[in-house]
This record gives structure tokens, C-alpha cells and sequence, in this order.
């Protein structure tokens, strides 16, 4: 009996010692990580802003269209309760303050042109929230970068089932790709980057654990100081 007491105060230590040694709520190491999250989410609120209406308009005789924007409205919506989601946690933290951005966006002229572009920015939004997870110092940062990317894969999901016959293809050999900060910033045009819109507001955080270079099924810290891979089975544009 006294051995079983000794053991659970040995437990009760360690895990005492444990909760000492993290930090629980978020700080200012997680400022660039809330920062960029803002500033993900705030850009595809701004492309829906800017885009929805004069593409599917709500004087369109065309039910579809009609339709087809009530659900966009409330992708919106759940965008701005991404931003405000941020907004909570980043409260949290001093150094924290919104990115300042002059975001740019393709020209589209068609309802599918449109729901292109939709699906590559959710995507790789979707991806970045998943990359910033690898990023965080804290736990409650870590559930909100988690929580964000199964958002926004839910946008891609039902926007890419609508463009792309074979969203879900019988040899995948990937899970949702991710991206890591400076792959999001380059500026490439396509899905897995978003530098060319940016308009150069955002700086990609430090990794704790250097560079994650991102492969197919997961996720390897790396020492170099070179741009994170991304996953490249699943390509969406």
C-alpha cells in the first residue's frame, strides 16, 4: 500500500513539474503565428467581399445563382468568426496586432472563373493553418490553428466538390496538403502559395523546432534555414 502511495506521489510530482514547465496560455513567442492566421483569414474575407456580388448577383433571374450565394454569404460569415476567433487569442498576447494589408485579387468574370480562385485560396489557406500548427508555442494556439484549418477545408471541400470531379481520388496518396509560412509568402501561382496577393504584409513566424519539412503523411523538424516543402501528391490547381 505504502509503495502504491509513493507511486502516485511520484506521478502527482511529475505531472505538477510538467504543467511548471509549459507554458499554458499564449505569449508573446506566439505573436507572428496569431499574426499570420489574422492575416490568412482576412484575406480570403476580402476576396469574398470583393468578388461575391458582381459575380452572383441577387437580381439574377438564375435560381442556382441565387442560391449558390446564400451559402456564400454564410462561408462569409463563418470567415469573420475565424477573424474573431483570432482576434480572442490574440487578445491574449501584448505584442499582438493586426497585419495592416492592401490585399490583391484576380480578375474574375464568370461564376466559374470565380469558384476557381475560390477553391485554390481555401485550399491553401487551409493548408497554412495546418502548416502554422508546426509553429505555435502553446497549446491553446496549437487547438486554434486546428481548429481554423478544419474550417476552411470544410469552404475548399464544398467549393472543390463543385468544380472538380475527382476531389477525392481513389489513389491519393496524400492527406490535405499543408504549407508551411514561407511556401504561403512565395510567389508562385498556384494552390500552396498566396505572395503575389499579399502585397508583401506578412512575415512567416519561427518554428521552435526549425523548418518542418512537410512530406505527404507528416511533419519533420529540420535544421536548415531553407523554405518548408509541402506536400505534393494532391495538387488542386
Amino acid at each position: 500500500m505504502r509503495f502504491l502511495n509513493l507511486i502516485s506521489l511520484v506521478l502527482a510530482g511529475a505531472t505538477a513539474s510538467s504543467a511548471a514547465n509549459c507554458s499554458c496560455s499564449p505569449s508573446d513567442s506566439d505573436a507572428g503565428v496569431l499574426e499570420f492566421a489574422w492575416g490568412l483569414a482576412d484575406f480570403i474575407g476580402g476576396y469574398y467581399n470583393s468578388t461575391v456580388d458582381s459575380n452572383f448577383p441577387s437580381s439574377s433571374k438564375n435560381a442556382s445563382i441565387v442560391a449558390y450565394k446564400k451559402i456564400l454569404q454564410g462561408l462569409s460569415n463563418q470567415n469573420t468568426l475565424a477573424l474573431e476567433a483570432v482576434e480572442k487569442v490574440g487578445a491574449k498576447v501584448s505584442s499582438f496586432q493586426q497585419p495592416k494589408c492592401n490585399f490583391t485579387y484576380p480578375k474574375v468574370n464568370t461564376t466559374s472563373a470565380w469558384a476557381q480562385w475560390a477553391y485554390q485560396f481555401e485550399s491553401t489557406v487551409t493548408g497554412g493553418f495546418i502548416g502554422l500548427a508546426g509553429y505555435t508555442q502553446t497549446p491553446e494556439v496549437s487547438f486554434l490553428m486546428a481548429r481554423l484549418a478544419a474550417e476552411y477545408n470544410g469552404h475548399a471541400t464544398f467549393i472543390g466538390s463543385r468544380v472538380n470531379s475527382t476531389f477525392f481520388a481513389d489513389n491519393a496518396t496524400s492527406l490535405v496538403s499543408a504549407y508551411g509560412p514561407n511556401q504561403i509568402l512565395s510567389t508562385r501561382n498556384a494552390t500552396g502559395s498566396l505572395g503575389l496577393y499579399l502585397g508583401g504584409c506578412l512575415s512567416a513566424p519561427t518554428s521552435p523546432c526549425g523548418t518542418l519539412r512537410i512530406g505527404p503523411l507528416d511533419a519533420t523538424p529540420s535544421s536548415s534555414a531553407g523554405p518548408s516543402s509541402t506536400a505534393s501528391a494532391k495538387k488542386h490547381h
